[in-house]
């Protein structure tokens, strides 16, 4: 018999975390065990996850998203689970989720991801996807088909296959956040596995908030979206090639943040400048506290 997981990472968000396990609770198919880890959370989040008794917890200081995801489906794994549910703690799941991505089409071990849809417009996306050939900015895009090859939001309502994490391991914590997933996800894909999104499971989710450009001080989570893009095109298209592809997208990106008509678009082009730096020369150590351009913004705007 298939076994389910839930792994959901929180950090200080414990009234979003409280809506999101209501709905995996609330499952029309049943979930075989939650596992939740706690990012070092200090808003009362682990005072109430003692309360629970139906919820595995680990608490770790805060390693980021990737972190998170690595002890959750390292911990789902080990326990031998068949499949490991997984999403951050501000999601919350349609009644019928889990249900209809197990009765979607088989497809050996893979990966399926719910749709994520947006949680303030429900005929929105949460996540805007770009194909050569497709766009994808509707429930109306997607919502014709059973499966969208190649299409999917980590992590949020990912379904993975025990056998995928056999093949590919964890989540890199080095990565922290943003682009830990897709470089999770590429890991997948390099080795064949299926990822594909199911349009008749549905994941709420806030729409992506950085579509316009992100406020500082905020931008800083930026940084490892550049940072980590040249561990993404190395899965994609080999070490060498990989190399040279992010460092004259990283080249290009850098230049453009200089020449935007944007509000600190000189912190913009240091982080980005810093990012690729660290990227190309393999420094991957950084957390928040020592990105050198956040601390000469904090600096220079007497910020805490």
């Amino acid at each position: 018999m298939e076994t389910v997981a839930a792994v959901v990472v929180t950090y200080n968000r414990l009234n979003d975390l409280k809506k999101c396990l209501d709905t995996l609770r609330q499952q029309t198919r049943k979930l075989d065990a939650f596992i939740v880890i706690n990012n070092g959370s200090t808003d009362g989040t682990t005072e109430w996850l003692a309360t629970q008794p139906d919820l595995q917890v680990t608490n770790q200081a805060n390693l980021g998203g990737a972190g998170g995801f690595a002890t959750g489906i390292d911990t789902a794994h080990k326990a031998g689970f068949t499949w490991l549910w997984c999403m951050d703690d501000d999601c919350l799941a349609a009644p019928d989720a889990l249900e209809k991505l197990l009765a979607s089409p088989n497809l050996g071990p893979c990966i399926k991801n719910s749709m994520s849809v947006s949680v303030k417009d429900h005929d929105e996306l949460a996540f805007f996807v770009s194909r050569p050939n497709k766009e994808y900015r509707k429930v109306a895009d997607m919502a014709p088909v059973d499966l969208v090859y190649g299409v999917a939001s980590f992590f949020n309502g990912t379904l993975i296959h025990s056998e995928v994490v056999k093949a590919i391991g964890i989540p890199d914590k080095n990565l922290f956040i943003w682009g830990d997933e897709v470089e999770y996800m590429t890991r997948a894909q390099k080795l064949g596995f299926p990822v594909v999104t199911v349009p008749s499971s549905v994941f709420y989710h806030p729409p992506s908030f950085d579509r316009d450009g992100i406020p500082w001080p905020a931008a800083w989570k930026q940084y490892y979206a550049v940072r980590n893009q040249r561990r993404v095109l190395q899965n994609q298209h080999g070490k060498t090639i990989g190399r040279v592809l992010f460092a004259t997208w990283a080249a290009k990106a850098t230049m453009q943040q200089a020449l935007a008509k944007r509000a600190n678009r000189l912190y913009n082009f240091l982080l980005y400048g810093e990012a690729a730096l660290d990227s190309l020369t393999n420094n991957f150590r950084k957390r928040p506290d020592t990105i050198l351009t956040l601390k000469l913004y904090k600096w220079r705007h007497k910020t805490v």
